[in-house]
């Protein structure tokens, strides 16, 4: 997919726009940067936007003309860039537009934020299907809007091993901080953001203030390293209340605007400050706060700090960072391969793919939502948007260029290549979590109620929900029925291949009609493909019967997506082996099933802290296993853990419950029936 991503920044310098190829999607999306433009404003359009900046002039009528004013602008930049790209627009299939920050209130009574850049002005002139508004749904879910970069951040410069900053310097400063994602270096602590305070804004105050208009930002840090920095002034200035703010926080110009730079330049002047002083003082007030956020908020040091906006191109404030960051490296994110200014902009164009996937692109933990939401309104077109072919609508079958030449390379190499692979599931899993905790608690009411859980797939999915399901009896104690798997082909196709059984929707909804399934049950669907009729069909018919319809798929969007009320979809990319999805998307459902299971036996009271004390003791080592969770559970030896299994006729939870509670084994059944079944309940929640 073609995609035009565009912004103007704090700055209102002009518009930074790219053109970007994407394809795939998280944890597997790749990007092309096909290219980038920055479009100057005319300097009336920015003297306008500059003076609508300050509440006294910003007037409704002003306002209205101006949002029309900056969609023309916007338009302009997007069939720029377009051109520099060597396109035609209609070979571009949406354009990503942030607009001009204007106003934003981040939180209190009136929180709400103002972006002009009429996209229907945009959509009107490129004929291209426009998103637009991207910061108002992540706002209207308890979060500030802001910052909106960090989900490109993840996706661009979270490393293995090393611990990075991804900081951005364009008006205002923001950072995202990225733990390692490795196997081995996994953190618990997720990537989150914030502004860290003021970047280039009040230094292009004064730069414009010093040169008399004549220069509007300090090229290369040139005025900054004329000066030297008024200590007094500097520890004035990091007395700002926002810096000791506590995230997740946001600012912008109603804070660092016109309003701040003034009284400082004149509080400076009528101390005898030089103009290059001031300036000075300034880029070492960006540096210092941006170096406070970070000891005073990241949960640990940072390795590496990589830079990006035009405050990476400031020589002076670039010097100033590395000297107050040291021993972490400092680097432009050009250095990485992406231009500074572009950034941002290609943010906005992965957002809109997002967006258009009907993915989530808010990072709850950098803007304070209470969930991931879809962001911004789509706008159409000249072209029916419903042209645009989904990317991952069929990804499990989509040919993976990691691993093109596998053939050719050592057994341990080809090993690597096979496990970096493997390394994606986890982290597409992580993102359905929100999904399968749905799932668990749905499905466990529903269990109270006396339904059941239901797996239903074809082939290797089916498979997988076969073993899940035969492991609940010896695991948890359930009843054979409570737990069921269905697979395509009956029984025979557990251990080979039935050749066409998982094509026959109308097998697939007789075999559920046989089971009888009710309100009460829960029916999970499993197809690595999203596509498999026969699993389609039960699904159609467990929805007929009023049961809670699951699916669990690798590829969104996918049929199975519409015949179920809850989609888990792992997108783990294309396999190692094209189609082989008894590799990745196996791995990935396995994962899943054994959330769902084990999440439902958790809540059905099936354990005591992490300690499986529903298992029936059946041979030689569940006898032993049984000896040993009493023991652990009651703090007490094992010949005596054996001795209470002996007088709760070898029930672990009525043991537990005779040593915890002091109580005969008739009175520990009483307890656990009136509990549920709970430990924890049978011991008054002890």
């Amino acid at each position: 997919m073609l995609v035009v991503g565009m912004i103007s920044g704090t700055s209102a310098d002009g518009i930074d726009a790219v053109v970007v190829e994407i394809t795939g999607a998280p944890p597997a999306l790749e990007w092309k940067l096909r290219a980038h433009h920055h479009a100057h404003f005319d300097p009336a359009l920015r003297d306008e936007i500059l003076a609508c900046f300050r509440p006294a002039h910003g007037t409704v009528d002003r306002l209205c003309a101006l949002n029309f004013q900056l969609g023309e602008a916007f338009a302009r930049a997007a069939l720029d860039v377009i051109a520099r790209a060597q396109l035609q627009p209609d070979q571009v299939d949406l354009i990503g537009s942030h607009g001009q920050t204007l106003w934003h209130i981040p939180e209190g009574k009136d929180a709400s934020t103002m972006q002009l850049g009429e996209p229907a002005v945009i959509a009107e002139r490129t004929g291209i299907t426009t998103i637009s508004n991207f910061r108002t749904r992540d706002m209207a879910a308890g979060g500030q809007g802001a910052p909106l970069v960090p989900h490109l951040d993840v996706i661009l410069f979270a490393h293995p091993v090393l611990t990075r900053a991804a900081q951005n310097i364009g008006g205002i400063g923001n950072v995202t901080y990225l733990p390692p994602v490795g196997a081995t270096h996994a953190s618990p602590l997720p990537p989150f953001a914030f502004d860290t305070g003021p970047g280039n804004m009040l230094i292009d105050y004064a730069t414009q203030r010093a040169t008399n208009g004549a220069q509007t930002f300090d090229r290369d840090g040139a005025l900054a390293a004329q000066g030297r920095v008024n200590d007094q002034l500097l520890r004035e200035l990091m007395n700002e209340p926002y810096l000791q703010q506590s995230p997740p926080k946001t600012t912008g110009r109603e804070l660092f605007g016109a309003q701040f730079g003034a009284p400082v330049w004149e509080r400076a002047k009528a101390r005898g400050i030089s103009d290059h002083d001031i300036i000075a003082t300034l880029t070492a007030f960006t540096a210092h706060s941006i170096a406070q956020a970070y000891r005073d908020f990241l949960p640990t040091r940072v390795d590496e700090v990589i830079v990006s906006g035009g405050g990476a191109l400031n020589r002076t404030l670039m010097q100033i960072l590395r000297d107050l960051l040291a021993p972490a490296r400092v680097i432009a994110i050009d250095e990485l391969g992406v231009a500074s200014e572009a950034k941002e902009a290609l943010a906005f164009a992965i957002l809109a793919h997002e967006t258009w996937f009907q993915r989530a692109g808010n990072v709850p933990a950098a803007t304070g939502a209470r969930h991931p939401v879809i962001l911004g309104n789509i706008t159409p077109g000249a072209r029916p948007t419903s042209n645009i072919e989904h990317p991952t609508s069929n990804f499990t079958e989509a040919h993976n260029p990691a691993t093109a030449e596998i053939d050719t390379l050592s057994t341990l190499e080809m090993l690597r290549r096979i496990n970096a692979e493997d390394q994606r599931v986890a982290h597409a899993v992580a993102v359905e979590l929100p999904h399968i905790a749905q799932a668990v608690d749905a499905i466990a009411e529903r269990m109270r109620a006396g339904g059941r859980l239901i797996y239903i797939g074809a082939g290797t999915s089916g498979r997988l929900g076969v073993l899940d399901a035969s492991e609940m009896p010896p695991t948890f104690s359930t009843r054979p029925d409570q737990v069921i798997a269905i697979i395509a082909g009956g029984n025979a196709a557990i251990t080979r291949s039935i050749e066409g059984a998982e094509d026959d929707a109308e097998q697939g909804k007789l075999d559920l009609a046989n089971l009888n399934v009710s309100a009460r049950d829960s029916v999970v669907g499993l197809a690595a493909s999203g596509r498999t009729p026969y699993v389609i069909g039960a699904l159609i018919e467990a929805h007929a019967r009023g049961a809670l319809t699951i699916s669990v798929a690798c590829n969104r969007p996918a049929p199975i997506q519409d015949v179920a009320q809850i989609n888990i979809a792992p997108l783990v990319g294309p396999e190692v082996i094209a189609g082989s999805t008894r590799m990745k998307s196996g791995t990935a459902q396995k994962l899943v099933l054994n959330k769902l299971s084990t999440g439902v036996m958790i809540r059905l009271g099936k354990t005591f802290g992490n300690l499986m004390v529903d298992v029936q003791a059946t041979n030689v080592k569940l006898r032993d296993r049984a000896r040993r969770i009493v023991a652990t559970a009651a703090r007490i030896a094992e010949d005596e853990a054996e001795q209470l299994l002996a007088r709760a006729d070898g029930e672990v939870k009525t043991a537990i419950v005779i040593a915890l509670a002091r109580v005969s084994a008739d009175d520990a059944r009483r307890r656990l029936r009136a509990a549920g079944g709970s430990v924890r309940g049978a011991l008054g929640n002890r």
